[in-house]
């Protein structure tokens, strides 16, 4: 198959919508502002599916369920053929091993395997090689952390094919705004998931709430959905104060969400690029979260927000406490984070990057 466009194909299974599908949604129609094709391949009915095609992407609505589906690949290996997209980004392994292995049969020449979260490859297996060395012309990583973890499970990976890829922010839509003048919040942002740090951020909460001290209201906001919303439920409303928390749900409005903080916590055991994060910082918000993964690429302890020990709930408390009683402090940490993510994270670079490597070499 000759490739007669620079059409950019997005592959991604999950039947969510977090952190990497936002990121792929908003990064497609950024490329597709700056004159680039833009395709989608889904499972028909899920969010990305659904939002790509209300914001006009071409998408195709395929489950990829389990390896070597001949149907699967059947599937698409004709969207590729009819589509004759110049590149295929890969959310998961699983992806890579339909949608890299159908874009090689039918021609596409750049096949990129993105690495979401900081956590090792299952390298014993023989097969990954395979998919990671042949199927896959390159890997996208998200974040040092990513890499290294990567690069320290796999070693039989060719490093000129690993391509650190910050995901980035848009710095025109996350900008700040005055701090909140009501009562002080505490905010945290992302799937309602166990590695999240869920469970120490709600043992945070009780013990900042239970301090006899001059914090005699606040509040916590939760956005997102996941398998920890039925326990979040019953922990609020087990609390003495239940009101104080608030489980928003999927919440689109983000810049507005950051607007309505003093300070964001995201205590995961680990992460991928940590995308919450750096959007509340381009935001001018501070950011308290665990010392780990991409974390201390992105905050700065002391500067723009609080790194702790992970499984550390009293050590959380202590920060989000010292930022809810000290606006000036939350301020001065919050310009610092912003100052960082336009000095190092800007999304249009990000975008650049993106570009150049989605595109054949020696294409105009």
């Amino acid at each position: 198959m000759s490739v007669e466009n620079h059409t950019l194909c997005f592959v991604n299974g999950m039947h969510l919508y977090a952190g990497a599908e936002v990121w792929m949604l908003e990064a497609a129609t950024s490329l597709r502002d700056r004159g680039r094709t833009v395709h989608f391949v889904a499972p028909p009915g899920s969010p990305l599916l659904e939002r790509a095609r209300a914001a006009g992407f071409h998408v195709a609505g395929i489950d990829i369920r389990f390896d070597a589906s001949p149907f699967t690949l059947a599937r698409l290996w004709t969207e590729f053929r009819h589509t004759r997209p110049a590149a295929v980004v890969c959310n998961r392994l699983k992806d890579l091993k339909a949608a890299g292995v159908a874009g090689a049969l039918a021609g596409v020449p750049i096949r990129l395997y993105s690495r979401e979260s900081d956590f090792p490859l299952r390298s014993t297996r023989p097969y990954y090689r395979w998919y990671l060395n042949k199927v896959a012309t390159g890997l996208l990583v998200n974040s040092d952390a990513t890499r290294r973890t990567t690069l320290a499970s796999a070693p039989w990976l060719d490093l000129a094919r690993v391509h650190t890829l910050l995901k980035g922010v848009d710095l025109l839509t996350f900008q700040p705004t005055p701090r909140n003048a009501g009562i002080p919040t505490v905010g945290f942002a992302g799937q309602l998931s166990e590695r999240k740090g869920l469970t120490t951020l709600m043992k945070a909460w009780e013990t900042l709430r239970t301090r006899n001290d001059a914090l005699p209201a606040a509040r916590l906001l939760i956005a997102g959905q996941g398998e920890l919303r039925e326990e979040l439920c019953r922990w609020r409303d087990g609390l003495s104060a239940p009101a104080e928390v608030e489980l928003l749900g999927q919440v689109d409005a983000m810049p507005a969400f950051y607007a309505s903080l003093d300070v964001l916590a995201l205590p995961s055991r680990y992460e991928g690029y940590g995308l919450t994060a750096a959007e509340a910082l381009a935001c001018g918000r501070p950011v308290v979260a665990c010392d780990t993964s991409s974390m201390p690429e992105l905050v700065s302890d002391g500067s723009s927000g609080r790194l702790v020990p992970i499984d550390r709930p009293d050590l959380v408390a202590d920060a989000l406490h010292a930022y809810l009683v000290d606006p000036d402090l939350a301020a001065v940490h919050g310009a610092a984070g912003r100052a960082a993510m336009v000095a190092g994270h800007d999304r249009e670079q990000t975008l650049d990057q993106l570009d150049a490597l989605t595109t054949p070499k020696g294409s105009s």
